[in-house]
């Protein structure tokens, strides 16, 4: 433990608390450390990105494999263990039948995003949320849709499930699932569509839900900046670089892309 970066080290204290298991870390390369947890399965790879650039490795690691990058740990680690702390079976469950379904507005859905998701909050066109005695403990936010034509010239209205995420440390069991039907009754769309974090998932919960598999998108680039933590899309990083501080260092960090994944209703 004395060995291991400070960062590492915070994340590898503050999850075995918070999970109170042993957890297990060990230095892969100077670019990479392997975090375990006893009697799970899962792999968590946790790349140095404040220091080197990276690119994340699916075929050394395989599909049980989680891959973090530590400017994560800097600047969203409570989310990234309340993560892991759902992985590991520790969250609080609560049943989706136990929670009352309704519509949110922008702000709160942007405000719950920023507090409990890892990527960039977003506003989308509408917003649910699953509430227990007026708490908030999941949110889906969805697209508006598009009018798609097939072959023989009908047409059926796709939307995307942009977002969804709990509240920390709490598992809403079937709380996709019944957000999406809400959305589906009041919308009754002809497909929805999602791009799933290949970094975190494989996709199976999609599949148990009936979505069926597309496509492996490409790998995303972002850059980050190794003092503060801030990333950057490679799009935004290009627009915005003449603005930036010159004087500072950024490293590149090369994620595992997105499956994308499609239910037909």
């Amino acid at each position: 433990m004395e060995n291991l970066p400070q960062i590492i080290k915070q994340f590898v204290k503050q999850l075995q608390k918070e999970i109170k298991e042993d957890v297990v870390c060990q230095k892969q390369s100077s670019a990479v450390y392997l975090v375990s947890l006893r009697g799970l399965a899962t792999t968590f790879v946790v790349y140095r990105s404040l220091l080197l650039n990276v690119c994340h490795q699916e075929d050394m690691f395989g599909s049980l494999a989680v891959h973090i990058d530590e400017d994560l740990l800097q600047t969203k680690m409570d989310i990234v263990i309340a993560r892991i702390t759902a992985i590991a079976g520790k969250a609080k469950r609560i049943y989706a039948r136990k929670t009352t379904l309704a519509r949110i507005d922008k702000h709160t859905a942007m405000a719950f995003q920023q507090a409990y998701h890892l990527q960039v909050p977003l506003p989308g066109k509408y917003r649910y949320g699953l509430f227990v005695e007026g708490e908030l403990m999941s949110v889906a936010v969805f697209s508006g849709g598009r009018r798609l034509f097939n072959s023989t010239t009908t047409s059926h209205r796709s939307f995307e499930l942009i977002r969804f995420c709990h509240q920390s440390n709490h598992l809403v069991v079937g709380g996709l699932s019944r957000l999406i039907k809400g959305f589906i009754q009041e919308f009754n769309p002809g497909d929805i569509v999602t791009y799933v974090d290949r970094d975190w998932s494989d996709g199976k919960k999609y599949l148990q839900l009936g979505f069926t598999f597309i496509d492996n998108l490409p790998a995303q680039r972002f850059y980050v900046d190794a003092e503060s933590g801030l990333r950057y899309h490679e799009k935004q990083f290009q627009k915005m670089k003449d603005r930036l501080c010159q004087s500072k260092k950024y490293t590149m960090v090369e994620n595992l892309g997105s499956a994308k994944m499609r239910l037909k209703v």
